[in-house]
């Protein structure tokens, strides 16, 4: 998934020049950043976000800057140039800004480019659920090829590492104002829509009033993203005459992405069905994870409600 990230900017690190060109005419710094969760509804809530008329979302959704071993090489205004600087709020998401102990120094180098006024907002659920998603997506897409069992009790893997939340957010709650970062949940974006947004919008100092028809598309839900079609999509994007196709989905018109949307995930058949985990191996998962829920929870000052080992 890293390297394919990284693949995504291969064609503009070869025109770095004209990058500065459109940040010296349109381009700006964002003030908004969703740092994640992998697997926690961030790619819907760029879409709300984007809907909004005073907040603009960067085009594509996951620039990955912030991360020195992907695009912090491209340079500021290469970033710059990705978001409009007429927008009230200019923001972006990228959920390997919440991938420690991979990438480190992340909060750090976005507080000393953005300043301590950015807002930061990251998507949580729970651990053991989004320990499986994440586990079906990489089976999904190829990358993982061990037993259910195997990877998800390894202790020291991704699985569980990117699933310890306080420890992913307590750099950015040292870099940052703690006022200025923002804690979602993704049931609460899934039941209470409207009401979640309004608590976002809020946050980002907007119109918190604002609604639209569109809150109701739920992106990379469907269960069609287990079948067939989509790990052959998935995998094909990857060769080496259609990878513009990959890197340039998310610059395609809001229409046309909901129009491929529809075809590769399926969202009107609702959430992908997931395997039972074993009860010996939910009661280990939760245990991994049991202390650092019970520091989320202090360091939001609210429980999530997640079951507990």
């Amino acid at each position: 998934m890293v390297a394919r990230a990284r693949e995504r900017f291969a064609a503009e690190r070869r025109h770095l020049t004209r990058r500065r060109r459109q940040a010296e005419r349109h381009g700006a710094l964002p003030n908004l950043i969703v740092i994640g969760g992998l697997k926690c509804g961030t790619t819907s809530l760029h879409h709300y976000l984007n809907l909004h008329p005073q907040v603009a979302m960067s085009r594509p959704k996951e620039l990955n800057f912030f991360v020195s071993e992907l695009n912090w090489e491209l340079g500021p205004d290469w970033y710059a140039s990705h978001f409009d600087r007429d927008a009230q709020v200019r923001g972006e998401t990228s959920p390997h800004y919440t991938n420690l102990p991979r990438f480190t120094g992340v909060a750090e180098r976005m507080r000393e480019l953005l300043g301590e006024r950015s807002r930061i907002v990251y998507m949580v659920r729970d651990p053991i659920e989004r320990m499986l998603s994440h586990y079906l997506h990489n089976v999904g897409g190829g990358y993982e090829s061990r037993p259910l069992e195997e990877a998800l009790g390894d202790p020291d893997s991704a699985y569980v590492a990117r699933s310890r939340y306080a420890m992913q957010v307590e750099p950015y709650l040292a870099s940052f104002d703690p006022g200025r970062v923002l804690v979602v949940d993704n049931a609460e974006l899934g039941a209470e829509r409207v009401a979640t947004m309004r608590r976002v919008f809020e946050f980002c100092e907007v119109e918190a009033g604002f609604r639209s028809e569109q809150f109701e598309r739920e992106w990379e839900t469907g269960s069609a993203k287990q079948e067939g079609g989509f790990r052959l999509m998935d995998r094909a994007v990857r060769l080496p005459g259609l990878r513009a196709l990959d890197r340039n989905f998310d610059r395609l018109p809001e229409s046309l992405r909901w129009l491929v949307e529809r075809l590769v995930h399926d969202p009107g058949q609702g959430p992908a069905p997931k395997p039972q985990l074993d009860p010996a191996l939910r009661e280990r998962l939760q245990e991994y994870v049991v202390d650092d829920v019970l520091e989320l929870e202090r360091l939001t000052g609210r429980s999530f409600g997640w079951p507990r080992a």
